[in-house]
């Protein structure tokens, strides 16, 4: 009697395709969950990056990725007048603070506008603290009458030196409505231009009137008065031992490269803006430049380098300058939201203080935890 291998074939058959299909079936589980833990895990590790990189701090500001330099904290700031450095030494002292730095401060009893320096008595004008234990001081960013670097080096060792400055036909007009020198000029339309055919009449007669349409050049100590020749090479030398010269018309520019000069984070160079006059004041005419240009001869010169050099650091920034950019656009708005909304009274309060709240804050502090 015949058998019927057919149907036990049959029947193996389909019991090993069973067999593969469920092979099939958990190989592709054990797959997919393999696939989805790898997901979930380097999902899990960008946010941990994100984290590290984007590390909020108490006013919920972002900072830098973790550093492979070390911040500077022994610092000069050459604050010229009119040219935002209020906002800058705002900025300064509230990272000073934060970090427990020890600023060189105006005496007290001292009634002069600025912290005037000799090489003889190099603490001229500077508060000092008379005890056996005090560490130095760490930073300067107050007014001083001349920029002096041998003085600054005693009083500051081993320090990163930077200014900000800005172009010489906005920085004259902007010094004469903040003097009001247009006081006695009320009757004219432009007072500004009245006072400036003014002054080429009387330059003609004194010429000692250049250092007030040149007061960059004078507070670094130059001579007005050289030669082209002299004055570029001074002003080359000027320019090689600064390690940054910030430019007003490019403010958050030059805030973002003095974090990389500074080794420093985005929320230390977050601001507001100080001592801001928005009055109206008549356009500028091409008279008016033609003059400007006679009279701040020396400034021009030096802002023309120092403008130069501005946009050489750009070019050869270390990294992406556009994004470094952007990003610290970002944290900016995000602090100023945060200050709208009220969510840090703290930070804020600090923040939108002026330099002198700051420097009466700062010389309280010291007060106290020095010596």
């Amino acid at each position: 009697m015949k058998t019927a291998p057919s149907k036990v074939t049959c029947g193996c058959n389909r019991s090993s395709m069973l067999t593969f299909v469920v092979c099939i079936m958990c190989f592709t589980s054990a797959f997919y969950w393999n696939y989805l833990t790898r997901i979930s895990r380097r999902n899990s590790l960008i946010r941990g990056n994100e984290k590290l990189y984007n590390k909020t701090s108490t006013h919920g500001s972002l900072t830098s990725s973790p550093r492979s330099c070390k911040p500077v904290t022994k610092f000069v700031f050459i604050k010229p007048e009119k040219t935002g450095g209020s906002t800058v030494s705002s900025m300064l002292l509230r990272f000073a603070m934060e970090n427990k730095l020890v600023a060189a401060l105006k005496k007290v009893n001292k009634e002069d506008y600025y912290i005037r320096l000799d090489r003889k008595n190099h603490r001229l004008g500077i508060l000092y603290y008379n005890c056996s234990n005090f560490p130095g001081y760490d930073y300067l960013c107050l007014h001083i009458d001349m920029y002096d670097r041998l003085s600054l080096e005693r009083i500051i060792p081993n320090a990163k030196y930077f200014t900000i400055v800005r172009s010489p036909y906005t920085h004259l007009k902007s010094r004469f409505y903040y003097d009001r020198k247009d006081m006695n000029l009320t009757m004219s339309p432009d007072p500004f231009a009245l006072f400036l055919r003014d002054i080429i009449e009387d330059v003609k007669v004194d010429k000692s009137l250049l250092q007030g349409s040149n007061s960059f050049s004078v507070r670094f100590g130059l001579d007005i008065y050289a030669n082209k020749t002299s004055s570029l090479a001074a002003l080359q030398r000027l320019n090689d031992e600064l390690d940054l010269v910030m430019l007003l018309e490019y403010f958050d520019e030059s805030l973002v490269l003095l974090k990389k000069t500074m080794c420093w984070n985005f929320e230390d160079i977050i601001y507001h803006p100080c001592k801001v006059h928005t009055e109206y004041q008549p356009p500028m005419t091409n008279q008016m430049r033609d003059i400007i240009t006679k009279v701040s001869r020396a400034d021009i010169r030096l802002y023309n380098i120092f403008n130069k050099t501005f946009w050489k650091r750009v070019a050869n920034y270390d990294g992406d300058f556009e994004a470094d950019l952007a990003k610290f656009r970002s944290v900016q708005k995000a602090a100023k939201v945060r200050c709208q909304k009220n969510e840090d009274q703290e930070f804020c309060h600090k923040l939108q203080s002026d330099v002198c709240g700051l420097n009466k804050i700062v010389y309280e502090e010291q007060m106290k935890w020095l010596c």
